[in-house]
């Protein structure tokens, strides 16, 4: 083996091709999605995609870009004797006021063909994400959410929720764990199992919780990636 074919080795990373995504037939009930996203703000498209290679890509991705910093957390306070709010796990942006953090994140995206994905899923899905919510959506940008073992996002949603233009369209991977998300249904935190192929649509004032991530008996160290697409209302 040659030096050029040995540093070329070393370059190439899984690549997630632009496929097309399943948008209508058995399982996919507008009404009944819409339905759902109008009681709790969410809701779940099914097995919309084979997510094979996104596994692979969002993996070996997340592995050249999980030395960043964690500022995706917050300590639980007790003043007055209760339980604030808090949170702990990874946001792998390239939104950010670091260029060179922001240049980091978009090759390294790129070129795992994520950006080029995550443009052609929206495409796809934007008028099925537009029929549930009843609002005129755009894609802004593609990131991933990161959750090492105990990551979890404590209960939030409607009263801290301001922003009621912005929109989540997520892909939940799970390594060597089982990923869900709790909404509140009925008076209850109820869970949403994450399920690999299926689309899940977060709107604004949603209550949720995400649990903890727990390791597996006998099994290796859990991640939970969350290929997330950031949509946005247009007035």
């Amino acid at each position: 083996m040659d030096a050029h074919t040995d540093r070329t080795d070393r370059t190439v990373h899984p690549v997630v091709p632009a496929d097309r995504l399943r948008t209508s037939g058995p399982g996919i009930d507008l009404d009944a999605l819409r339905a759902h996203y109008g009681a709790h703000r969410c809701a779940q498209i099914p097995q919309v995609a084979d997510v094979t290679a996104l596994k692979a890509a969002a993996l070996s991705a997340y592995r050249q870009l999980g030395d960043e910093p964690l500022v995706d957390c917050q300590e639980h306070t007790t003043d007055g004797g209760g339980l604030g709010y808090g949170f702990r796990f990874q946001r792998i942006d390239a939104k950010s006021d670091s260029p060179a953090h922001s240049a980091r994140v978009t090759t390294v995206l790129r070129d795992h063909g994520l950006l080029d994905w995550a443009e052609h899923a929206a495409r796809q899905l934007l008028p099925v994400v537009d029929t549930i919510t009843g609002r005129r959506l755009r894609y802004e940008r593609v990131f991933l959410l990161a959750y090492r073992e105990g990551d979890y996002i404590g209960p939030h949603g409607a009263e801290e929720d301001t922003d009621l233009d912005r929109f989540n369209l997520q892909f939940p991977l799970c390594y060597d764990t089982v990923g869900a998300m709790r909404i509140l249904r009925r008076g209850y935190l109820e869970p949403m199992y994450d399920r690999e192929g299926d689309a899940r649509l977060l709107g604004p004032r949603m209550w949720h919780e995400v649990p903890p991530l727990l390791r597996l008996p006998q099994g290796g160290d859990p991640l939970r990636l969350v290929v997330s697409l950031r949509l946005r209302a247009q007035a």
